[in-house]
């Protein structure tokens, strides 16, 4: 036993003398090995380091797919877990890790035998995912709880989670293998990591277990590891990667200006696709450096979601997710190379490590796109599953995500998509000429809650028209005047919509098709804790009145009230269709026009008739119950 102590402590020791001398121990060399070119940046698909194989995820197929690269043909389709959304493989080309946001899993996949080894159930909507060069951690970033999850490939236990804040989505590692990158989907901050900060907590574990004493993982939360944050622009939003140079001195980040401090709205004000810049050095945004995609690769493109850099560090190719294509930049001359049409909603691109060939994983059109990188040409499209979704509901989802149909958005820029990415929200209010400030909202399960938008204007899902003609700027998708053509009161007829054009009724039917998910804390049908209980008690109390325009299940009335709300820049109110409160974990900011960004904030609002300020009506404990207890909704 003593030997065995002994052991364990000459190991702290020594992982202690590499975290000191900034030589963290996972990432020591051995022998002569030759540096590896690989994207260290979470993505819809991977390759190995050897470039035989790439691994596609499909997220309607809840699979992936192993390709050869040789004979560009599929290999395997392997199932996974709920709604897969990024993979990884590890620098041996053994094991491939898969992100399952549905299900709150991590697949672990044998890519030799083509097989899951094993489901890790770890937090909500797991998203980006990485792998240690070494192959000893795997970094998790989950977007529904904002942890960002150490895990041990070796136990596949957790070593540790970090809180890190509102919805931690993209990774990237740093060269050196010492900070982890951590992009934010709705929000403009990118938070480095400190990626040695386990080893301090984990060895420990590792010495009780020799010692006899029972270690199980330590998941306590810390904010030792976090460091300075980088600011990008105020309005940046839908920052879902970033990918950094081959030196290791630039990042580059494609994501979304969401511009709703403009009250002139104009296809190309409203979102503005862009790439930023970073130099990992100094830790600070390269203001005035970032790329245009606007201008650079006109008339525009929409969703900027993935990128990679050439191995020679001189091209960036950005891939827009809602136009259906890829930006080719020239770094030194910060011109356009090329415009490469691909495949629908493309969501991943990785390079050969040779720098000769571009895959790109178009995830509603179940394809990989081959581009050869020096004439630019796609050269082959390799079929990786067979989408699962009815005819009409693909159809719908297409059109959703779409910036590239002409019916759809003005020269490309905006999909419904842009401001409901996954049919959520943008986290963003809009001045709206025709409507007044209005709060962007979830989506889902819209369908139970007619009629829609915050004044109720709409009767049914098909007077999306009506967004897709004066928000998306599209030419629309009825043939003639739609039945709110003129104002968005217009929209309540009983004329329909419906059944005017088929793609209307695919879009229409997508949307209706989104549902609304459990809480986070509820996901698996978890009892209300005694603090969500106490708060329900104070909800159905008929001295504070909850249910007389809340009650459940629907938590909404489904009529409109004034509740004080209005402000001079309205032009329908004051009456406003009541808003469930299922999401609300995930929907701020509050009310039509965004004015209350947390609950408390919106539960001690005062108004003329004081319909939501519990301010001095209840203690302190009793708000913050309360709250946890609308923080639940739903939870059946």
């Amino acid at each position: 036993m003593r030997y065995v102590r002994l052991l364990a402590t000459i190991s702290l020791l020594v992982v202690l003398v590499f975290i000191l001398s900034g030589k963290p121990a996972t990432f020591t060399a051995v022998g002569n090995a030759p540096t590896i070119q690989v994207k260290r940046s979470s993505s819809a698909i991977a390759i190995t380091a050897d470039g035989t194989r790439l691994i596609a995820i499909n997220p309607d197929s809840n699979s992936v797919s192993l390709v050869d690269t040789a004979a560009l043909k599929l290999l395997a389709e392997i199932p996974v877990g709920v709604d897969p959304r990024t993979v990884v493989v590890d620098d041996a080309g053994l094991t491939a890790y898969v992100a399952n946001r549905g299900s709150g899993t991590v697949s672990v996949i044998d890519l030799q035998n083509q097989r899951v080894t094993a489901e890790i159930a770890v937090g909500t909507q797991p998203y980006g995912l990485l792998v240690s060069p070494d192959g000893r951690f795997l970094y998790l970033a989950e977007q529904g709880s904002g942890y960002l999850r150490f895990i041990d490939t070796s136990t596949l236990q957790t070593t540790r989670r970090l809180f890190i804040g509102d919805r931690p989505s993209g990774l990237a590692l740093a060269n050196d293998g010492q900070t982890l990158y951590v992009t934010h989907l709705l929000d403009n901050k990118i938070t480095p990591v400190d990626t040695r900060w386990p080893y301090l907590s984990f060895l420990p574990a590792i010495i009780d277990q020799q010692s006899g004493t029972s270690s199980a993982p330590i998941t306590q939360p810390s904010t030792s590891a976090i460091q300075a944050s980088i600011s990008l622009f105020p309005d940046s939003n839908l920052v879902q990667s970033m990918v950094l140079a081959p030196d290791g001195q630039t990042a580059y980040i494609p994501h979304t200006i969401s511009n709703s401090g403009n009250r002139i709205l104009t296809f190309e004000s409203t979102v503005i696709p862009l790439v930023s810049l970073v130099d990992l050095e100094s830790g600070l945004h390269l203001t005035g450096q970032q790329f245009d995609l606007g201008t650079l690769d006109p008339p525009g493109v929409g969703l900027p979601f993935d990128a990679a850099v050439t191995p020679d560090g001189a091209e960036l190719w950005v891939l827009n997710a809602a136009s259906n294509d890829i930006s080719v930049i020239d770094l030194a001359s910060r011109q356009l190379l090329a415009h490469i049409e691909v495949g629908d909603n493309p969501r991943g691109i990785v390079l050969s490590p040779d720098g000769q060939k571009a895959y790109i994983n178009n995830t509603l059109s179940g394809t990989v796109s081959v581009v050869d990188t020096t004439s630019y040409i796609v050269t082959q499209s390799i079929v990786t599953t067979q989408i699962p979704l009815p005819p009409l509901l693909l159809e719908g989802k297409k059109l959703f995500h779409s910036s590239d149909d002409p019916r759809m958005s003005n020269a490309q820029w905006i999909a419904c998509s842009s401001c409901h990415f996954d049919g959520g929200h943008d986290g963003r209010t809009w001045f709206f000429p025709f409507a007044g400030p209005r709060n962007t909202t979830s989506l889902h399960g819209m369908n139970e809650t007619y009629p829609l938008r915050w004044s109720g204007e709409w009767d049914e899902s098909a007077d999306s028209e009506f967004a897709i003609r004066r928000e998306n700027f599209g030419l629309g998708l009825i043939d003639g005047d739609m039945h709110c053509d003129l104002l968005p009161a217009d929209c309540v007829k009983p004329s329909p919509n419906q059944g005017r054009s088929a793609e209307l009724d695919a879009l229409a039917a997508f949307m209706d098709g989104l549902a609304m998910p459990l809480s986070p804390g509820h996901r698996q049908g978890e009892p209300l804790s005694s603090a969500e209980k106490r708060g329900r008690i104070l909800f159905e109390d008929p001295e504070l009145d909850c249910l007389a325009c809340h009650p459940p299940p629907l938590y909404s009335d489904l009529l409109p009230h004034d509740v004080g709300t209005t402000t001079g820049d309205e032009r329908i109110g004051p009456a406003y269709d009541t808003p469930t409160l299922r999401g609300l974990y995930g929907s701020a900011p509050y009310f039509h026009d965004g004015s209350a960004a947390t609950l408390n904030e919106a539960l001690t609002r005062s108004s003329s008739g004081d319909e939501h300020d519990l301010s001095g009506r209840l203690s302190e404990p009793e708000m913050n119950d309360l709250i946890q207890y609308l923080l639940a909704l739903p939870y059946r």
